[in-house]
């Protein structure tokens, strides 16, 4: 038996049996006249075309809002802020840790580890620090989104804003060491007015920064 008559055996001329007929004009996976019929292929290529995909995420069906919520933020945001701050405190602990060195004549490896307890002793506090004021932003962001979450921004200035006066009046520094009675309460009013307008200023900014198309300059 000859090539020719062997494949003339199969249906559509080939051993693929009818493979070799395959016929996509209608579309991804085969047309009416192939006889290679998948499941897996019969989709619309229309769905696929840029245009009708609208939103990059997927969001449950009924949902006011296209876009994600403030408590699927705060996890993105109470850990850029811990990096952030860790960030910020080991390049501090760098700078002292430096210039510290460079006061002692010591072998390479004990001026190595010294350099390197500034970097964590500098970058853990630091990092902690800007982690539980995000955290406190952010318990506070996603509570007032129960309460209305039609205009963000009044959310996002009231969160920050009482994250500031919080943070401020109830943290510890050196200079309250020793203080008591009106003396603290004076010292912790003054820091809660501080973390008030740092709160204000930094909200501020972020609406600003968020929504250019809206107050940038026309």
């Amino acid at each position: 038996m000859d090539r020719r008559s062997s494949n003339e055996s199969f249906p559509g001329g080939s051993p693929l049996g009818g493979l070799g007929g395959l016929s996509f004009s209608g579309g991804v996976g085969g047309g009416p006249s192939s006889p290679f019929q998948s499941p897996f292929l019969q989709v619309d290529p229309s769905v696929m075309q840029p245009p009708l995909i609208s939103n990059e995420f997927i969001f449950p069906e009924g949902a006011t809002k296209s876009s994600r919520g403030r408590f699927e933020l705060a996890f993105g945001q109470i850990g850029f802020s811990v990096g952030m701050g860790a960030g910020i405190g080991g390049a501090m602990g760098t700078f002292k840790g430096l210039r510290e060195v460079s006061k002692i004549s010591e072998a390479l490896s004990v001026k190595r580890t010294h350099l390197l307890n500034y970097i964590t002793r500098n970058g853990a506090p630091m990092g902690n620090t800007f982690g539980v004021i995000a955290l406190i932003y952010s318990a506070i962001g996603v509570g007032l989104s129960f309460i209305q979450d039609e205009n963000d921004e009044i959310n996002t200035a009231v969160a920050a804003t009482t994250t500031g006066t919080l943070y401020g009046a109830l943290s510890q520094s050196k200079a309250m060491e020793g203080l008591q009675g009106p003396a603290l309460t004076r010292l912790r009013l003054k820091r809660a007015g501080f973390g008030f307008a740092g709160g204000l200023i930094a909200s501020a900014t972020l609406i600003y920064a968020m929504n250019q198309d809206k107050y940038g300059s026309k």
